[in-house]
């Protein structure tokens, strides 16, 4: 950067779209414009400024953007060859190993090699990317040689491919965390949810529910990230704490039935989850956790997750990755700034705005350290959102399918290096 609001960028030579048409400055710079429109995680690019000069281009933003490099990493800045009469929605005309050649609505996509790419010659023809929603499925796929990789696995899916030498297993842990959102509306009251945060046996379910495909967390960063915060106590699970909280709050089991009520009235939450990954045994183990804290639940099981913003759960899960380009920011605007693309529980704190400009604006690498984490305890204290853990991406490949890796970040699968051997 050349000062805090002005950015140089200089770009390969010779980059082509899969079209074949040429990638140049002008392209990159109306995918900016676009992307800056379209998208409300980019609207700090809204009324930038660009210069062209060859194959260099410089920024201004109207603010300060510290992390306007990772932001650029992000796979909403994939840069599209924006004329193409393609429908750029099911046909994108990209830069990347393989183009789209079929898309079939939550079915398919069918992938073919790109010949005019940068970085090497493709080693598969096709590629057929298939949406299956059953693991059940995917592993019989897999077994019945229909499927060549399965990207989201599970400590049972891996189970059932023990018994065979077929398959090779590979995971690493991610930054995709499961997150449950507390409503703050019906849950207004700071010392229930923390109750209900303290109920939670993140390490069981780590070690135990989910055979190690889980690393449990209490915060959004991982442990091996300089952002995190150590463990504390007042995240922790404390069973025994919980139940104490509860009844001083007035929450007692009057009638003996096993949950407690208030005034008089019973108490029912209601827990809402979507299919992905481990989220539906995580959520049937939560009602059993608050079981045991005397509190009532009903398991709600959604399609998508709209739940979170119509605001009809008490208790709601999402999964996210939460530094895809390697800087919390990102992920912390987008929870806790007003009008923030996943802020589902309404959080709204004024001391929390003022920090979170401060480190959009801070460029030092320390004071960035010092805010994110003054973020984090503010945000914990809240108990409008409690962190389970992270989930450990689990591939399962055929042995003849080479170079298809988990990544941290949980993007960046299909490359040029993939290949399948006979």
């Amino acid at each position: 950067n050349i000062d805090t609001q002005t950015w140089k960028l200089t770009l390969r030579e010779n980059i082509k779209f899969s079209d074949g048409t040429t990638m140049d400055a002008k392209s990159v710079v109306d995918n900016l414009h676009h992307v800056a429109q379209e998208n409300a995680r980019a609207a700090f690019l809204k009324d930038a400024e660009y210069e062209i000069d060859g194959n260099t281009i410089t920024i201004k933003t109207v603010k300060p953007r510290a992390t306007l490099l990772s932001d650029l990493s992000d796979p909403m800045f994939a840069i599209l060859n924006l004329n193409s009469k393609e429908d750029r929605a099911t046909m994108p005309i990209g830069t990347g190993p393989y183009k789209v050649k079929t898309f079939t609505a939550d079915q398919e996509i069918l992938l073919e090699s790109n010949a005019n790419y940068w970085n090497g010659t493709p080693k598969l023809d096709e590629i057929t990317v298939t949406k299956m929603l059953e693991k059940e499925t995917a592993i019989l796929a897999l077994k019945n040689h229909e499927l060549d990789a399965y990207t989201e696995m599970n400590s049972e899916g891996i189970k059932q491919l023990n018994d065979t030498d077929e398959f090779d297993i590979h995971m690493i842990p991610s930054s995709r965390v499961y997150s449950l959102y507390m409503n703050t509306e019906t849950l207004s009251d700071v010392s229930l949810r923390k109750a209900i945060a303290k109920a939670i046996d993140k390490e069981s379910i780590a070690k135990y529910l989910l055979d190690g495909t889980m690393t449990a967390t209490d915060g959004p960063f991982t442990s091996d990230s300089e952002y995190a915060l150590p463990s504390s106590d007042e995240t922790s699970y404390n069973q025994a704490e919980a139940k104490q909280i509860l009844e001083s709050l007035g929450y007692i089991d009057t009638d003996g039935d096993g949950y407690v009520e208030k005034d008089g009235q019973n108490i029912s939450l209601t827990i809402a989850y979507y299919k992905r990954l481990s989220q539906e045994a995580i959520a049937t183990e939560l009602q059993s956790a608050l079981k045991k804290i005397g509190i009532h639940s009903e398991l709600q099981l959604h399609e998508g997750t709209k739940y979170l913003e119509n605001k009809e759960y008490d208790l709601g899960f999402y999964s996210m990755v939460t530094m895809p380009t390697g800087d919390p920011a990102y992920y912390l605007n987008a929870l806790l700034s007003e009008g923030g693309s996943v802020n589902y529980s309404g959080y709204d704190n004024h001391a929390m705005q003022v920090l979170l400009k401060q480190l959009n604006d801070s460029y030092d690498t320390k004071e960035r350290i010092k805010l994110v984490k003054q973020i984090e305890e503010m945000l914990l204290s809240s108990y409008s959102v409690t962190y389970i853990g992270f989930n450990n991406l689990i591939f399962a490949t055929r042995k003849e399918l080479k170079n298809f890796f988990p990544h941290v970040t949980d993007y960046y699968q299909i490359t040029v290096d993939l290949e399948l051997q006979s």
